[in-house]
């Protein structure tokens, strides 16, 4: 007997008829119509209260993700770690901001990019560009040194493992790709997760 059978014949019984009406009154019940309508609205409301609560999703989502990691840092080699996380960065970037436009841009748009996030430490020395995040999150919002602007990590696991900052390489990898127009190589210099208070980044421009 399946639930809509098992509730239909709890209701030609009498008993649940007597107690939904003396609890609801006039209420849904009295408004649904038929039996049948009621019963259908009472399964929805089953479902729909056995799902779990927001918080309990996201505390499940950094478990897992955390596990993740933890996985991929016994069971891979770095490089092979650095490249998942660094694809996985390309694509938050790309949803972010779409794919990247057929045009290539002129070198000026990169001494340009240099030149703007001078007070942001942004620096060129030769073929590398230092490049960090300041304290202003995109939204022009103020933050504290040591506050992650992944919104993953802002609040979420306390235990992570640093592999999960190569996520942020990839998307500033997709970033200075598009500014200059060709492929570039990040490494990681510093990272709120691995006990710093900036996300510095350093970007080859000409990679081997």
């Amino acid at each position: 007997m399946d639930r809509k059978q098992f509730l239909t014949s709890m209701l030609q019984a009498g008993t649940a008829i007597c107690c939904c009406q003396a609890s609801l009154g006039q209420g849904e019940a009295g408004q649904a119509g038929t039996g049948a309508e009621w019963i259908d609205g009472l399964e929805k409301r089953m479902k729909e209260g056995s799902r779990s609560p927001a918080w309990r999703r996201i505390e499940f989502a950094e478990g897992w993700v955390q596990r993740l990691l933890d996985n991929m840092d016994t069971m891979l080699d770095p490089q092979t770690r650095s490249d998942l996380m660094q694809a996985c960065g390309r694509a938050c970037y790309i949803q972010a901001f779409g794919i990247a436009p057929d045009e290539k841009p002129g070198p000026e748009v990169l001494a340009s990019f240099v030149e703007s996030g001078k007070d942001s430490g942004v620096r060129r020395e030769g073929d590398f560009v230092y490049f960090q995040y300041d304290n202003v999150n995109p939204q022009g919002i103020g933050i504290p040194d040591g506050v992650c602007l992944c919104p993953f990590v802002e609040s979420g696991p306390e235990r992570l493992s640093a592999t999960y900052c190569q996520c942020s390489a990839g998307y500033v990898k997709e970033l200075f790709g598009r500014i200059t127009g060709t492929p570039v190589a990040v490494e990681v210099l510093e990272s709120v997760r691995s006990g710093g208070k900036l996300c510095r980044f350093k970007v080859n421009l000409h990679p081997g």
